[in-house]
């Protein structure tokens, strides 16, 4: 490593010059210094580190580069399947026939990057993804680092940032509130047991108010701002829901409001016992309050949104496209998500970018995939181009502590991107997806997305 000490700072300046591609650093390693493969790919990944910490400030302590850091090629000899192992992998048999694999491919071809961009880690592969540029709610410049997986998404988010960056970077708007919910529901055998229920709860509801925010939400600075009653039935059952709503400016609150309504719980239960009201059943509800069901309904998260404003002429130059063909690859894929899949749940490619940033930076909650939705949207006002993506119900809690550990790595990781907060998370996850958006929507209008050579 020491020999290539000084090859890495020569390419990590082309990479921060913008003279080498980050994505391109193993073939220029290849084609123009000559190197061996697969030699390359440590140096490839630890120019690109290096370019990052001279970027940020920031130093990699805990995200780790393995020795050989590349995927190796084998076939199976009963199917001639093709597998790709990581080069430490030892275990060179076949999973679904138990015969040895083989190695496959010519010695030059025979080995393959983890993944695209990749700067380090063993069970999560990392990316380098450019950086992005974000004002309005929040000024700032984050450095994207995602866990995103094979293909080239990483390399399309980091396009994306320099087109969103050349056209004076996103402007990004963020709720103030962080927002949590948690639901009692109530089994009753009658209306009218129910009925009286229901007016005890709504006498006792200020104690108790205060109570579940001094015992439970006031570390964070948390709040309870709505409770809501809706009534159901099914047969000779009477439902009652009871859904407490609260905000945190600085913190996801999902743990701290559940212990909350847990409490509330119990003395609402006490307080029926002593007035004679009878329950069939108490419990928490989690199906009313959205826990783990995305939703546009869902009032758990903070609100995001990012967006880039460019002429119509532009755009048009940049998709090779008319203004027309954008409208209708976007009302495409709307209806494609409203009506075919029957909910709203993510247009574009959100499904894909959001959980990238997740998994790499590990903060809670762990169930990314179903963290928050995602709308992309396009407006024209007069000659201009709006393309906008909002994430209405963004949960995060960027902090390590009860709801959930965040290894050393991830905190690694967002320090080095520069989040400290969960709105600075919100920012830089609506500005990366808006980035990749952007830039997807420019290759599919092109015809060059998942094109076949």
């Amino acid at each position: 490593m020491n020999d290539n000490k000084k090859l890495v700072e020569e390419l990590a300046g082309k990479i921060k010059t913008g003279e080498v591609q980050p994505w391109k650093t193993e073939s220029v390693l290849l084609e123009e210094y000559r190197v061996n493969t697969p030699d390359h790919f440590q140096i490839a990944a630890l120019s690109r580190r290096k370019c990052i910490e001279e970027l940020t400030g920031q130093k990699f302590n805990y995200l780790e580069l393995p020795d050989k850091p590349y995927l190796m090629q084998w076939c199976c000899p009963n199917d001639n399947s093709i597998w790709q192992l990581e080069a430490r992998d030892a275990d060179t048999t076949c999973t679904q026939c138990g015969s040895d694999l083989a190695p496959y491919g010519a010695e030059s071809e025979r080995y393959l990057p983890l993944v695209n961009n990749y700067i380090g880690g063993r069970e999560e592969y990392y990316s380098s993804a450019g950086q992005i540029k974000v004002r309005g709610d929040i000024d700032k410049i984050f450095t994207n680092i995602l866990a995103y997986g094979p293909g080239f998404g990483s390399i399309g988010i980091s396009v994306g940032c320099f087109r969103i960056n050349k056209l004076g970077g996103a402007e990004v708007k963020i709720g103030k509130w962080a927002g949590a919910a948690r639901n009692l529901g109530y089994i009753f055998a009658s209306e009218e047991e129910r009925d009286k229920a229901v007016s005890v709860v709504k006498t006792s509801l200020p104690s108790l108010r205060k109570e579940m925010e001094e015992k439970y939400l006031s570390e964070f600075r948390g709040e309870i701002y709505e409770v809501e009653f809706v009534r159901r039935q099914h047969h000779g059952q009477y439902f009652i829901y009871i859904c407490f709503y609260t905000r945190f400016e600085n913190a996801r609150g999902h743990g701290d409001t559940s212990r909350a309504v847990g409490f509330a719980r119990g003395r609402l239960d006490d307080e029926f016992n002593s007035q004679g009201i009878a329950y069939i059943q108490s419990l928490i509800a989690m199906g009313f309050d959205g826990d783990l069901k995305p939703s546009s309904r869902n009032r758990r998260g903070r609100y995001v949104s990012a967006q880039v404003k460019v002429s119509i002429p532009a755009y048009e130059k940049m998709s090779k496209a008319g203004i027309d063909k954008l409208m209708s690859y976007m009302e495409i894929d709307r209806q494609g998500v409203m009506q075919e899949q029957g909910y709203f749940l993510y247009s574009g490619m959100g499904g894909e970018i959001i959980p990238a940033l997740y998994r790499g930076t590990k903060v809670n909650p762990r169930p990314y995939n179903v963290s928050c939705t995602e709308n992309v949207y396009v407006e024209i006002n007069g000659d201009e181009l709006i393309f906008g993506v909002e994430l209405p119900n963004l949960e995060v809690g960027a902090t390590s502590n009860r709801e959930g550990p965040i290894c050393p790595t991830a905190r690694e990781v967002l320090k080095v991107m520069g989040i400290g907060t969960s709105k600075e998370f919100a920012a830089a996850a609506a500005a990366i997806t808006l980035a990749g958006e952007f830039n997807f929507t420019l290759l599919h209008l092109r015809g060059e997305m998942y094109a076949g050579k």
